[in-house]
This record gives C-alpha cells, structure tokens and sequence, in this order.
C-alpha cells in the first residue's frame, strides 16, 4: 500500500451534467424519506481509465496490478450506501460520484474484505448529512489518497513463502488485517515472489566483488521495483531500506 499521487480529473461537462443531476435526485430522496438508486456513473470509462491509470493499474490497496477490463472495482473509501455497523446511517451518498471519494480495487480487497465497512474512532463523531465537516471523522481505515500508508504499516519477510504486513499502530493493524486483503494469503504469496527478486538484487549490490557496471544494474533495477508503477512497491522500499539498499 502506497500514496496514491493523482493529477486533476478529466473534464468531461456531458458526464459532470449527468452526475450533478443524479446527485440533486438522490439528495430529494434523501429530503422525503423515500428510497433511491445510485446510477453507476462511476464505472464510466472515463471515470475508470482515470482512476486505474493514476494508480499505475494497481489496487489502492493490496498493490497487485489488475486489468481494467476485467477485475478493477471502483471503490468508495466512504461507503455510498449503507455502513456496516452504523445504526441508522444512510451512507455517504452525497459523496458517490465525488473524485477524492473513488479508487480502483481489486474483487477481493473490494469484495470480500472491505465491504461496507468504515470504522471510526469515536462513532460519536460520524458524519450523517451532506453539509457536515467530514475533518470532524476519525476513520481507522489509511485513506491512500490523503496519507502515506508507509508511516502505519511495515512488513515481515521471515514467514515461509510468504510477506506480512504488520500495522504500526491500531489503524495499520486493523487496515492490513480487517478492512483490506493485503494480508490474504494469496496476496501474501505472491508478495514472496517480490523478496525473492530483491534478495537477489542486494545480493549483488552488498557482494563487494562484483563489478560496479553489475552494482550501477541492480540499482537501477532497485529503482525500478520501488517505482510506484511496480507491483508491491510499498513492501520493496520497505525491504531495501532494512537492508541498507537505498
């Protein structure tokens, strides 16, 4: 899990038309008491290519790179609907069609971990209406798009075939371990594939017998795996930086 940098995004009037007028629905709705439907304007393609495209093809979560065709949910970090656990609560609708509310995810992060889910702090404090300071909220979950995932979560290379995430602190626990499937087994294995790449390229780089044109290599290939555009690269710099590589 990585900081998710994004520029501004594409302006589009026909679509913002169509996503301001399903939001001026809904918000009447909401007004009655009566039920609605969320148009998915977020599976738009261009809303789509936008968010897949600035997080390099990877989950917002889990970093495994995924087809934008195929498996690439679009996720909102603020449930849209519902809200696991809060009573009452009617989700943050106001928020669906909102760009800093959108990521891509993959079906399991998505799916089978996430959810609805979006633990507070203080419950006391969740945001009910459209006009109410979200600042006020304490969310457990790491937020990619606004903080550095690395400040909460570090790793555990020593497990057989596989590499852990390990929180720092409550919110790093609780995101590797219950709110995303960056601790799935899959994942975790196919994690392990990276280390074995990068126990490789500090092997060569630490063994001072090797030329300096094989050490300039695994540099630039230790470039390469910590780039934000490589899968796993959270857990690379993490790796590299224990090992004295960067």
């Amino acid at each position: 899990m990585i900081k998710i940098q994004r520029g501004e995004p594409p302006k589009d009037n026909k679509l913002d038309r169509r996503r301001k007028k399903e939001l001026q629905k809904i918000r009447k709705a909401v007004s009655s008491g009566e039920s609605y439907r969320f148009e998915p304007l977020w599976s738009d393609p261009k809303v789509k290519k936008f968010l897949h495209k600035s997080q390099h093809g990877k989950c917002c979560y889990c970093e495994r790179k995924r087809d934008e065709r195929r498996e690439s949910d679009v996720e909102h970090f603020r449930p849209k609907a519902e809200v696991e656990g809060a009573k009452n609560h009617r989700g943050y609708w106001w928020l669906a069609y909102n760009w800093e509310n959108l990521l891509i995810a993959c079906e399991k992060c998505n799916q089978d971990y996430k959810k609805s889910k979006f633990p507070l702090r203080d419950e006391s404090k969740r945001v009910c209406g459209e006009n109410s300071n979200l600042g006020k909220e304490e969310p457990i979950l790491i937020n990619p798009l606004e903080e550095d995932p690395e400040e909460f979560i570090e790793y555990n290379f020593c497990m057989k075939n596989m590499v852990k995430a390990v929180g720092k602190c409550e919110r790093g626990r609780r995101t590797v371990n219950e709110l995303t499937g960056i601790n799935d087994m899959e994942v975790m294995k196919e994690r392990a594939k990276k280390i074995r790449l990068c126990y490789r390229l500090c092997a060569l780089f630490l063994d001072k017998g090797e030329s300096d044109e094989l050490r300039a290599e695994a540099e630039r290939c230790r470039d390469e795996y910590i780039s934000s555009c490589s899968p796993f690269s959270g857990f690379a710099k993490f790796y590299f930086k224990k090992k004295g590589f960067i």
